[in-house]
């Protein structure tokens, strides 16, 4: 799954950043936190 950080998490990337994470990371983790978006073609303009 695709996501774009809203803040830097030092494994992954700094803010703003469109990084590919496994589905249970991103959705278990990093989407509740608020950490993450996803990354769809209306996020990515």
């Amino acid at each position: 799954m695709q996501v774009i950080l809203q803040e830097t998490i030092e494994s992954l990337g700094k803010a703003g950043d469109v990084v590919t994470v496994k589905e249970g990371y991103g959705r278990n983790f990093l989407l509740p936190k608020k950490k993450a978006v996803v990354a769809d073609p209306h996020n990515l303009r």
